[in-house]
């Protein structure tokens, strides 16, 4: 297994580099909505642009490093039967899917990591004053989070088996996330009952509570929102192995 991954590591970051250009476009594309609402807020808060520079930096990077693009790959490839060449293959189709997201994520954290340190030191607001401790919890919930993003886009692309535009399903889902996790702007800022049901919610763990995690402003407890971002993981889990189990019967092979 653990050769394999080698094998589709190695192959997925050669692919991403490949495509050199479109790497970029990701890169900068991936900052202009984070960038914009910040300065929107900066305008209507001034007394909280540094509040909000650092939030919307945190959200930049843990967005980046959570994000899952597989319902898009999958409603494809399901539609097109390009899917039935991984069925036929020792290694299942997930496993791919998971090499990609690692290279992309990789490549992203080695871009954003200095670009972070170097802006730190001209913009004191993004001098983070974390321990170790704190740390490495942020760590855990940026894994946790992008467990819960992958999942979740992952299980709603196996619903190709069934949906034929599944895409339109999930964009509406991700316009609603924008809200209840945090991307449109800090949890605080918005009605209280729209952060009370953020609470329960999967979005908040899939980027609003590692965010708040890095910017030190967590809404509750810190334990309370693992013990959810865990169960949320496990459910999405089991969504998944759900649908893949009934989306091979389902599977027409037709196309490719």
């Amino acid at each position: 297994m653990l050769h394999k991954y080698a094998v589709l590591l190695r192959m997925k970051w050669v692919e991403m580099f490949e495509y050199r250009l479109a790497s970029l476009v990701w890169v900068f594309g991936a900052m202009t909505q984070p960038l914009i609402t910040m300065l929107v807020w900066m305008n209507i808060d001034r007394e909280a642009s540094a509040t909000f520079i650092l939030y919307f930096a945190s959200l930049i990077v843990v967005e980046r490093l959570t994000t899952a693009w597989d319902v898009w790959e999958l409603d494809r490839e399901i539609r097109e039967g390009s899917f039935s060449y991984y069925i036929v293959r020792p290694f299942a189709h997930v496993h791919w899917a998971i090499a990609e997201n690692l290279v992309y994520k990789l490549v992203f954290f080695v871009i954003l990591a200095p670009v972070w340190l170097v802006a730190a030191i001209f913009v004191p607001a993004l001098r983070l004053k974390l321990d170790w401790g704190q740390l490495a919890l942020f760590v855990f919930a940026l894994l946790i989070a992008s467990a819960i993003r992958f999942l979740f886009s992952y299980s709603f692309g196996l619903l190709g088996f069934w949906v034929t535009k599944v895409t339109a399903i999930y964009g509406m889902l991700e316009a609603i996330s924008l809200f209840f996790s945090g991307r449109i702007a800090p949890l605080s800022f918005l009605p209280p009952v729209i952060q009370q049901l953020s609470f329960y919610l999967p979005f908040r763990y899939m980027v609003g509570f590692p965010v708040e995690l890095l910017t030190g402003d967590v809404h509750g407890t810190a334990g309370d929102g693992f013990l959810l971002a865990i169960f949320w993981m496990l459910c999405f889990l089991a969504l998944t192995f759900a649908l893949w189990k009934r989306g091979l019967k389902k599977n027409q092979a037709v196309g490719g």
